[in-house]
């Protein structure tokens, strides 16, 4: 099957749309996340067609530390199997490797076989296991812990996330984006505002990559577990939103207790990130 590939523009975001809507009805999110995707991010929106008809789409973003992630892939159920996402998988890595990404990533579920294989065709291989948690926020005004504030010196940012690297086995999760720790991460986080802390050097980093008004993520948190959570509760409240998620290695106990104890649910499966490091 011979399938013509396309820019994402404001011209076709509908067609994408429609992929997308056909695809995942319930998990729905370039509608309202075009603007990210097509004006505030380095990398492409691709489209693939049959004809006229759009049977694919698929988004490589440059992340801080200059690798690139492989997201929203969508294949329209009657095209799936017959090429689509291989043709996907071509662009990003033609894409990546002329932004010079040292490496690339993207997440599925462990259910989905399919997805996984296709990864590893390409040369992806297992990089982590990850689940997530939410905590609906309520409407009853919730406790806010006294004394944290937004951590203005880098110095002292790179201390506290060094700090909670080995808990997170190297990765954290925003909107499920899998960033590596490291420098670079960091920073991202420390000039987006993400990163606060009390006296105490208890800490949290909280916020969102995306559709902020989805609701916000913890990142990463350390020291008082339970202090750092209501923490996040509290501060996803002010800001109006109605939810927050962590996303942990589910092996860590400790971080898996601290969300029961504050009323997070946790998702009924596990999401792996897939990686493939390019020698340069």
């Amino acid at each position: 099957m011979e399938y013509t590939l396309q820019k994402g523009s404001w011209e076709n975001i509908d067609q994408a749309v429609l992929v997308e809507e056909e695809t995942l009805p319930k998990s729905c999110y370039l509608r309202d996340n075009s603007d990210y995707f097509l004006n505030r991010t380095q990398g492409n929106l691709t489209l693939v067609y049959a004809g006229d008809t759009p049977v694919g789409i698929g988004k490589l973003s440059q992340l801080p530390d200059g690798s690139g992630w492989l997201e929203t892939l969508r294949v329209r159920p009657a095209w799936q199997g017959k090429g689509v996402g291989k043709a996907i998988y071509e662009r990003w890595l033609e894409e990546a490797t002329a932004l010079g990404c040292p490496a690339i990533r993207m997440f599925t579920g462990t259910g989905n076989a399919r997805s996984k294989g296709l990864a590893e065709r390409f040369g992806l291989s297992l990089a982590g296991t990850y689940i997530g948690a939410t905590a609906k926020i309520p409407s009853s005004l919730l406790y806010l812990p006294a004394g944290f504030k937004l951590v203005e010196d880098f110095r002292l940012a790179q201390v506290l996330l060094e700090s909670g690297r080995w808990e997170m086995e190297d990765f954290v999760v925003m909107n499920n984006t899998f960033f590596r720790c490291g420098e670079k991460t960091w920073r991202y986080l420390w000039e987006q505002g993400m990163i606060f802390a009390d006296d105490r050097q208890n800490f949290v980093v909280i916020g969102a990559r995306m559709l902020r008004q989805r609701g916000l993520h913890v990142a990463m948190y350390g020291g008082d577990g339970r202090r750092c959570l209501q923490f996040a509760k509290a501060y996803t409240q002010r800001q109006g939103l109605g939810q927050v998620t962590v996303s942990y290695p589910p092996a860590n106990r400790r971080i898996h207790s601290d969300l029961e104890r504050e009323g997070f649910v946790h998702d009924l499966s596990c999401r792996i990130v897939m990686e493939r490091v390019f020698d340069r």
